[in-house]
């Protein structure tokens, strides 16, 4: 298995686990070149990814259960898949269970596929999983093998940096409704903006009436500030 040695985060692969999740998640090689891994199961652990570090003085622990979606109608059929979860579960702090989907096994015509042979079990599978990701632990599904090691991999800068299960609820301020930028609203050529800042600088709407001329720099265009002119100054009888 592979240790990664980060800040304060070690990432352990377990020795089955294919080679691209150990050199995506360390770099670190043995002497024959290949990278490194350990039996996490020797190690006391379950799971095929595993990241240790320290939070507050104390050791926590990351387990992650990666299946492929094959591997995962396997183990379901074989009645596997919840011990294993189960195991993964009392062994570490936060259990995960990582699903990849396999795009290539689901267009292959191969008559040993056995993507297709299990395939009309999926919506049970399916099923078992929204049922483990209620009572068990939390399950990630993926479309494949690059996009899950993203996650994990910012999964363990979240971690080092203390931001884990911390996820901020960001509140936008909703604004009251200004009753008298709405009625300014309705003369032509004027919105919210331009709106406000006759508001701020009329005192009254007759004191826009009367400084009308003086509208100039709040309104950019000649064309805008004749029309609001014209709509303020209009003899509504005649208008009539």
């Amino acid at each position: 298995m592979l240790l990664v040695s980060m800040a304060t985060a070690e990432t352990f692969i377990d020795t089955f686990e294919p080679d691209l999740w150990a050199r995506e998640l360390s770099g670190f090689m043995d002497a024959d070149g290949k990278p490194l891994k350990h039996n996490l199961k020797s190690m006391g652990y379950e799971g095929d990814i595993l990241i240790r570090c320290d939070v507050e003085g104390e050791t926590k622990t990351w387990g992650i259960e990666r299946k492929t979606l094959t591997d995962a109608l396997n183990s379901w059929m074989g009645k596997r898949l919840i011990r294993q979860v189960h195991d993964l579960s009392e062994r570490v702090d936060y259990p995960l269970l990582f699903v990849i989907d396999e795009p290539a096994k689901r267009i292959s015509n191969s008559p040993n596929n056995p993507y297709r042979k299990f395939a009309s079990h999926i919506p049970n599978l399916e099923s078992h999983l929204n049922r483990i990701a209620m009572e068990v632990c939390p399950v990630l599904r993926f479309r494949d093998e690059p996009t899950a090691i993203k996650q994990v991999k910012s999964l363990i800068k979240r971690i080092e940096a203390g931001d884990y299960q911390s996820v901020r609820l960001h509140t936008h301020r909703v604004s009251e409704p200004d009753e008298i930028v709405d009625f300014l609203m309705g003369i032509p050529k004027v919105g919210k903006k331009t709106a406000a800042e006759f508001k701020k600088n009329f005192a009254s709407f007759p004191d826009l009436i009367d400084r009308v001329e003086e509208i100039n720099p709040l309104v950019r265009a000649e064309p805008d500030r004749q029309t609001i002119r014209q709509f303020l100054t209009k003899d509504w009888q005649q208008e009539g």
